[in-house]
C-alpha cells in the first residue's frame, strides 16, 4: 500500500505531461493517389516544459504493409516542440477507387525526471485511384503506329566474312608451312613399303620380277646399290633388320644364283613376298 502511494505522484505526473502534449496533423490530400505515389505527412508535436521528444521512439523506415512503406522519417526541433516529417510510398495497385488506412505509430515523451509516458502519432487515410480502368475499351486507333525500318543488305558482311574466312585459312596455312605440320610435313621414304604394295598390286607376277621390286626396295634403304657382299654393312646401319639376316641372305644368295650363275637356286615367289611384308613391317615401326 506504501508503495502505491509513493508511486502516485509519479502516475499523476505522467499523465499531466501527456495531457500538456499536444500533436497536430497536416495530413496529405485524401483523394487522388496512384501506384508509386509518395505521401508527405507533417506532425507538430507540442511539448510541456521540461519535457522532450525520445527520438529512439519514432518509428523507422520500414515496409509497414504489402502496400505501403515508410520510406523516410525527418524530425527537426521547433520552439516548444518537435516537428516530424513522415513520407509513405504507396504501392497499392487499384482496380478502382479504394480507401486505404495508414496506421497511427507510438511514441515516448519524457518529463523532466526522465520518467517516459506513451502517446500516438495518428494516422490518415487516403483514396487511392486506379491507373486505368480496368474494363476500358481498346481500339487499334489507340495503339502507336509501328516504327519505320529500313532492310539491310546482307551482301557486305557476307563478303566480309569471305574474306576473313580467307584470310584465317591462308593464315593457317603459313604457319602450317612454317611448322612443317601436314600436309607440309615430308613424310619419310619407305621404300621396302613401296615394294611390297607393289607386289600385292601384282598377284601373278614372276619370281625374278617380285625380286627385282624387292632389290630396288633395299636399295633404297641402303642408299645405293646393295649386293650380298655388302649385307652385313647394311644390317650394321640399320640393326632394326637383324631378325631377318639369315632370310636376307638366304634371298641374296638365291638372287646371285639365278641372275649370275646357272639358275638352279629359285625361290618361291610367295617366299619373296612374305620377306617383302616382314621387311616393310620392320621399316614402318622404325619409322
Amino acid at each position: 500500500m506504501k508503495r502505491l502511494l509513493l508511486a502516485l505522484p509519479l502516475v499523476l505526473a505522467a499523465t499531466t505531461a501527456l495531457a500538456q502534449a499536444r500533436i497536430t496533423a497536416e495530413n496529405p490530400a485524401s483523394h487522388g493517389w496512384f501506384l508509386g505515389d509518395e505521401l508527405v505527412q507533417r506532425l507538430r508535436i507540442l511539448l510541456p516544459e521540461g519535457a522532450r521528444l525520445d527520438m529512439a521512439s519514432l518509428p523507422r523506415p520500414r515496409e509497414v504493409e504489402y502496400w505501403l512503406e515508410l520510406s523516410a522519417v525527418r524530425p527537426r526541433e521547433i520552439p516548444g516542440g518537435v516537428e516530424v516529417e513522415l513520407r509513405w510510398l504507396n504501392f497499392y495497385a487499384a482496380l478502382q477507387a479504394d480507401r486505404r488506412e495508414v496506421p497511427p505509430s507510438p511514441i515516448r515523451i519524457l518529463d523532466a525526471q526522465g520518467v517516459a509516458t506513451q502517446a500516438r502519432l495518428p494516422g490518415f487515410a487516403f483514396v487511392a485511384s486506379p491507373l486505368r480502368p480496368l474494363l476500358a475499351p481498346t481500339s487499334p486507333e489507340e495503339m502507336k503506329p509501328d516504327p519505320p525500318y529500313r532492310l539491310s543488305d546482307p551482301r557486305p558482311n557476307r563478303i566480309g566474312a569471305a574474306l576473313s574466312l580467307l584470310a584465317a585459312l591462308i593464315c593457317a596455312a603459313a604457319l602450317a608451312w612454317t611448322q612443317a605440320w601436314p600436309p607440309f610435313r615430308k613424310r619419310a621414304d619407305r621404300p621396302l613399303t613401296r615394294a611390297a604394295r607393289f607386289m600385292a598390286r601384282a598377284p601373278r607376277a614372276e619370281a625374278d620380277d617380285l625380286r627385282r621390286l624387292l632389290h630396288r626396295g633395299l636399295d633404297g634403304a641402303y642408299g645405293g646399290s646393295l649386293i650380298g657382299a655388302d649385307l652385313g654393312e647394311f644390317l650394321n646401319r640399320s640393326p632394326q633388320f637383324r631378325p631377318l639376316a639369315e632370310r636376307l641372305a638366304e634371298f641374296f644368295a638365291a638372287s646371285d644364283s639365278a641372275f649370275f650363275g646357272e639358275g638352279s637356286a629359285r625361290r618361291d615367289p610367295a617366299e619373296i613376298r612374305a620377306l617383302a611384308r616382314d621387311l616393310a613391317a620392320v621399316e614402318r615401326r622404325r619409322r
